[in-house]
């Protein structure tokens, strides 16, 4: 999936997002009935300008930093409000920016105070009802419940997504394990007619029975073509789980050891070389954690930057002090030989980053 270049995860950027600024044209209304100097005008249309780049900017940035467009659209409806009441369309937008942004209880305490602000400057510069307040509390209140419900519909796809790609994941580990165990079966079942079959022939030409000898040798080579063939049908399109298969594992311990799991971003094709060094370090970080860990929330995070792969692991487990041992160190030697590196931290949780040159990646055909 191809996302567009300014988007940041978490946020509400879409390619058509500067669409729903047209209801922000409200705010010019009171020209036609109030009277403004052509220097008002100008800054008026100034103002509009910079409230229209902070929603903008505030659409495209991760959650905890929506914060700052936020105070800079009410500072700048303080600023304006004593020249025209048309600021009121500002607290739509704030309302939108608020609802889709944080959680329940922040929500409902920022939209306590905008409101509590838009009545002390209804009060302050005594606009006429209709014409400042009631946009500004109608507008605040309908449109942040619908930016709150849409991010309840938001982290429900990326849920649904989630969900629907570890179903994926096991679905495929879970054929190449048939396939393996058929594999088993078919080998298994040919190596001891092949093994009777040649038992046979030896003692027949021993007793020198030579036509009945040929016959068993016959009957093994068949044996051997026919095997050979279920073999190549059986291990098409086979090969090792991977590194997907085996995150998905490591998951699957972690969860029924109790931890509550999250796994993030796209598990990348890497190189043979990279995949086994990522492999062996994850192994060896869950195990430390199912040892030493007393968390119970276990995440693990795959990003890409355009120089470096980045996988993160981190669980919530008080830790008062990290001592390397062989195994970590023997992650980072792995890691070394490839550039890459590992770093970690105790603060809130014990995590762990493990970095790789993007030319590790595997190059697709």
């Amino acid at each position: 999936m191809n996302h567009h270049p300014e988007q940041c995860a978490g946020s509400i950027y879409s390619a058509k997002s500067w669409i729903w600024l047209v209801f922000s044209l409200y705010y010019f209304v009171p020209v036609y009935y109030m009277p403004f100097s052509a220097l008002a005008q100008v800054l008026l249309v100034g103002v509009y300008c910079v409230f229209v780049s902070l929603y903008l900017w505030g659409i495209t940035l991760k959650p905890q930093d929506v914060w700052k467009p936020v105070l800079a659209i009410v500072l700048l409806a303080f600023a304006i409000t004593p020249y025209t009441p048309g600021s009121s369309t500002f607290f739509s937008y704030l309302g939108f920016l608020v609802g889709f942004t944080y959680r329940t209880k922040i929500w409902l305490l920022i939209t306590g105070v905008l409101v509590a602000t838009i009545i002390a400057m209804h009060y302050q510069f005594n606009y006429p009802f209709p014409f400042f307040a009631f946009p500004a509390l109608s507008g605040l209140a309908t449109i942040g419940i619908i930016g709150y419900v849409e991010k309840l519909r938001m982290e429900a796809r990326i849920s649904q997504q989630k969900s629907h790609q570890e179903i994926e994941q096991l679905a495929v580990i879970a054929e190449r394990e048939r396939i393996a165990r058929d594999l088993h079966d078919i080998l298994g079942h040919t190596l001891s007619s092949i093994a009777l079959k040649a038992e046979l022939a030896e003692k027949l030409l021993t007793q020198e029975k030579t036509e009945q000898a040929k016959q068993h040798l016959s009957e093994l080579h068949q044996i051997a073509r026919n095997s050979l063939s279920l073999v190549r049908q059986t291990v098409s399109g086979y090969k090792h789980r991977g590194l997907s298969g085996e995150v998905m594992e490591l998951c699957e311990k972690l969860r029924q050891s109790g931890f509550v799991v999250d796994l993030n971003g796209d598990i990348p094709q890497l190189s043979p070389r990279a995949e086994t060094a990522i492999i062996l370090a994850l192994t060896e970080l869950t195990t430390n954690v199912l040892r030493h860990s007393n968390g119970n929330h276990c995440e693990i995070e795959f990003q890409q930057s355009c120089d470096k792969i980045v996988v993160r692991m981190h669980d919530n487990g008080e830790v008062k002090a990290l001592i390397p041992g062989n195994g970590l160190q023997g992650i980072q030697e792995r890691l070394n030989a490839l550039t890459g590196d590992l770093q970690s931290s105790i603060h809130k949780g014990c995590e762990f980053v493990i970095s790789l040159p993007r030319r590790e990646l595997q190059q697709q055909a």
